[in-house]
């Protein structure tokens, strides 16, 4: 969109206050809409009383941000809730066997490790693998809920028909 600067802080301070809004407010979908609509409020309007403070916007820059929210923030807001609000556990393995088998009479080693990456040993496909398989289950067991709840709905109404076409 060749945003200027102070336009790319502005879309950059758009999303930090949506994931501030979900992550530590635990704001609802809907609502979160609406604080994007009361922030988007006046863009292309002169002297509006009702701007969010985002007037260096065209309206076209605006409708692209709220495209762009629409595919990556709103889209997958259930993922993004379960991310910052689900707890998750630490795996660790074996740390304990190797350290013992490296410095068999109990000798530690030095705090340089202290520094190392945890990150080091991974490829960009490894994260993206990990990511797309937790997306994958996450968005499963959903689906499947969701068709399960439907299938009840679906049995529910057709009693009701079968009841209204019998009297």
């Amino acid at each position: 969109m060749d945003f200027t600067h102070l336009q790319l802080s502005g879309f950059m301070a758009i999303l930090n206050f949506l994931l501030e809004n979900l992550s530590t407010k635990h704001i609802t979908l809907e609502d979160n809409i609406k604080e994007l609509g009361r922030a988007m409020a006046g863009i292309g309007e002169s002297h509006s009383e009702k701007s969010g403070g985002l007037d260096f916007f065209s309206v076209d820059q605006a409708k692209a941000i709220i495209n762009y929210l629409k595919i990556s923030l709103f889209q997958h807001y259930k993922l993004y809730e379960y991310l910052f609000h689900k707890p998750r556990e630490e795996l660790v393995i074996g740390d304990e066997e190797i350290d013992q088998e490296c410095h068999p009479e109990g000798l530690q080693p030095e705090t340089e490790s202290l520094d190392i990456d945890p990150m080091a040993g991974f490829t960009t496909e490894d994260v993206k693998s990990v990511l797309g398989q937790i997306t994958t289950e996450i968005i499963g067991s959903l689906q499947t809920e969701i068709n399960e709840k439907l299938q009840m709905q679906e049995e529910a109404y057709t009693m009701r028909i079968d009841k209204l076409k019998n009297t």
